[in-house]
Order: structure tokens, then sequence, then C-alpha cells
């Protein structure tokens, strides 16, 4: 590799990024059909549809209960609400930097190009850098889409608006450099460390860090900008000023210190011999529990079953588990890419879909007991169980549509989808009874994606 930098040398790497991450991002079999695809499309219309209607019933009840309201209440909830958003703004940045980091990295075409074309290593690890920025940008547009209308709950003129919709942008991106210089700095400063268990360290005092900020010193926070004498504009301004500062020194110190080549494949699966049982097949609970996934959930329990007893005592840890142990069903996500090299043999040895289908509902009473045993001890209900069994299967059928191996993204999306079906799937909590026929449309939905790749493997 050479030394110089060129701006066209990264549009250069930037172009070939998307181009092989968004060729493979609907090469599945179950996206071959234009009624799939379109199907799932208006589908995901009419989720967003749904949800964004009932978000505009919320905020205009709202909007008229804060026109009653006096000027001075007013404006201390706009300003509340303002460092609300800052606040929140800069935790989804936190959030979206560990999950781009850990599942967004380059496969062995991009890689293979990167290293032998005469590209320097600053020119690829910036274009990378760019390339994860602009990923985690995507999805926080999405989500700026759903969440700005909200903005008319601060009482602002529109250039005031405009001003805050930009602020919110720079701090998401100076939330995402700022990690993006202490991870590189971490990792250089500690280099002897294996550089996979020095990262899923890091990832998990950051998560704690900003758990903790999140439930508790958030509010602190958001009390103590409502009580401040300056006007929005000017609260507004000092945070655009403050996140352009902090956003530019990272990405300077990042780009002069620590632009160095680190580039790798990542390995989603363990090589060591942790004991799995056959549930109906042998590749199914390994491929499961020796991912990298399983891993990070149990650690993340771990972690923050700690803080929970140590901040409300067991009764607060107990509720804690209640939402977390079903949540540990999105360990199935790589479960597709796992299988993907051997799924072309299931024929030979007369692997069928319900066969694979079985194995997996084994696996998944198996993985989801502790859910079940804290569903009866806490709610007398199985609900926190069918709820996990729901996860699981929702987090398979979304590792089967967008596999790793197949685009750089599709980790990615695979997990943001899993967190939208999770978020769908706690609405049903509520309803008795619902859980069990959203089982079964996940079943018949998965049966027919295993169907399908049968027949594509054939």
């Amino acid at each position: 590799m050479k030394s110089s930098t060129s701006s066209a040398n990264i549009l250069c790497l930037l172009k070939f990024f998307f181009n092989d991450t968004f060729h493979g991002l609907f090469n599945r079999p179950f996206f071959k059909s234009r009624v799939n695809r379109y199907g799932l499309a208006v589908l995901l219309i009419c989720i967003y549809l749904g949800y964004f209607y009932l978000n505009m019933v919320q905020l205009s009840s709202l909007s008229t209960n804060a026109v009653e309201a006096d000027k001075t209440t007013r404006l201390l909830a706009g300003k509340m609400t303002l460092s609300s958003y800052f606040n929140v703004v800069f935790i989804l940045g936190t959030f979206m930097f560990i999950l781009i980091n850990a599942t967004v990295s380059l496969n062995r075409n991009s890689l293979f190009f990167a290293k032998t074309l005469p590209f320097s290593e600053r020119e690829v690890n910036i274009s990378q850098r760019l390339f994860k920025l602009c990923v985690a940008l995507v999805f926080f547009e999405l989500l700026m889409i759903i969440v700005a209308p909200a903005l008319k709950l601060i009482p602002m003129q529109w250039g005031t608006a405009l001003l805050v919709l930009l602020s919110l942008h720079t701090v998401f991106i100076a939330s995402f450099w700022l990690l993006d210089c202490l991870h590189a700095a971490v990792l250089q400063r500690f280099s002897g460390i294996k550089r996979s268990i020095l990262s899923f360290v890091l990832d998990l005092v950051l998560i704690g860090a900003v758990t903790f900020h999140l439930m508790k010193t958030r509010f602190q926070v958001d009390l103590w900008v409502s009580t401040l004498s300056y006007s929005i504009l000017t609260i507004t301004l000092l945070v655009l000023l403050t996140s352009l500062a902090v956003g530019g020194i990272a990405y300077l110190l990042h780009a002069i210190f620590f632009a160095r080549n680190h580039l790798y494949v990542r390995q989603n699966y363990f090589k060591l011999g942790l004991p799995a049982f056959n549930i109906g097949l042998a590749t199914t609970m390994p491929a499961i529990i020796r991912s990298k996934n399983f891993l990070y959930f149990w650690a993340l329990l771990a972690v923050m079953s700690v803080g929970a007893w140590y901040q409300v005592g067991w009764e607060g840890t107990f509720q804690l588990w209640l939402f977390l142990f079903p949540v540990l069903g999105v360990v199935t996500i790589t479960y597709a890419d796992a299988t993907l090299a051997v799924r072309k043999v299931y024929g030979l040895y007369r692997i069928h879909p319900l066969m694979e289908l079985a194995s997996l509902f084994g696996v998944a009473i198996i993985l989801m007991a502790p859910a079940l045993y804290i569903g009866i001890v806490e709610t007398n209900s199985l609900n926190p169980y069918m709820y996990g069994i729901n996860i699981f299967f929702a987090a398979t059928i979304a590792g089967f549509l967008f596999p790793k191996s197949q685009s750089n993204i599709n980790e990615t999306i695979a997990s943001v989808l899993t967190i939208i079906l999770i978020v769908l799937l706690s609405v049903l909590v509520s309803i008795d009874g619902a859980l069990y026929p959203a089982l079964a449309v996940l079943l018949s939905v998965l049966y027919l994606i295993l169907k399908k790749e049968y027949e594509v493997a054939k």
C-alpha cells in the first residue's frame, strides 16, 4: 500500500464498498419472487403508516394540552423536551456505533480489493469509517422521519426548528466520531490483547455506561437544562457549536494518530469445543450457541444483572430478567449464515424443511427455558416464554432474509428488522392469546423460507 491520501481514491473506495454491499442485499431465494418482494415492501409501509398515525394522534392530544398551558410552563417543558432530544440522539449514536462497528465489516471481496490495489492505509481507513457513518445515518434518517413531527411540542419558529434538526444530526455524527476515535485509541493502546476480545469488552463497558445515562443521569441533565435562563435558540446554537467542535476534533485525532490498517474479516463463530445437544439435527444447536452473539448477549445479561442488583436489589433484577430473558432469542440471527455452507448437502442426508423447523423449535424450547421460569415466578404466566420463542423465530427469519456473508450491511439490517419485530411483538404481550397465532404466522413464514432454501440448494 502507498502512503499518500487522495479524495478521488476515497470516493472510488466508497463507491466500491456501496456497490459490493448492496449488490448482494436481496440475493436470497425468498426475494427471487416479485410477489415476495412487493408483499414485504407493502407490509413494512403499512406498519410504518400505522405507527406514524398512532404517533400523530398522541401528538395532537399533547399539542392541545400544551396550548392550554401558560407561556412559562410551555417554555420550561420545551427546554426539557429539547434536552431530551439531544440526550436521546447522543445515546442513539452510541448504540448505533456499537451495532455498526460489530456488524458492518469488509467481506473478503472488499478486503482483497482494498489491499491489492494501490490505495494507502489512510485512504482505506477513512473510506471504511465514512462508509460506516453513512450506514448509520441511513437508519438515523429513518428514525428522524418518525420522531421529527414531535418537535412541534417545542415552542419555536421555523428557523429555530431547522437549526434544531441540523443540531440533532451534528450531535449524532459527533457521538459516532467520538466513540470511533475512543475505540481506535483503546485498540492501539492495548494492541497486545486479542482484538475481538478487547472490542467485546469495550462494547460492554460502553453499553453499561450509556444505559446508566439513559436510565438515570439523563433526567437530571434534562431538568438542569430546563432551569437555564437561556432561550431555546441559544441552547441549540451552543449544542451545535459544541458538537461540531467535538466531532471535528475526534475526526482529526483519528485521522492523524489512528489511521492505520486494521482491516480484517470478522469471524462470527467460535472455533471452540462448546458442548451442544443435537435436537433433531447435529447442525442446529451448535450453529446458534457457538456464534459471537450468544456470548455477547449472555455477557450483557450478566453485566446488566449485576448493575440492577446493585441499584435495586433482587426484585428489580427479576423485573429486568422478565424483559431480558425473552430477548435472548435474538441470538438466532446468525443461524442462517452459520448453516449456509452445509445446507447444500441437506438433500443428500434427506434433511427436509419440516425436519429443520422441528429441530429449531426444540432448540427454542430449551434456550427459552429461563424465560419460562422467570415468567411463572414473576407473572404466573407463559407470556414471557411465548414472547421469547416468537423473538427466536423472528430473528431466525431476519437472518435468513439478510445473511451476513451475502452483504456487508446485511447483519445490520437483520438486527434492525429484528428490533422492529420485537417492538411489534411486545404489543401482543398485553393481549391474551395473541402470541400463539403470531407464532403460527412466524413458523409458517420460516417454513416457506426453508422450503425455498432447500429447493435452491438442490
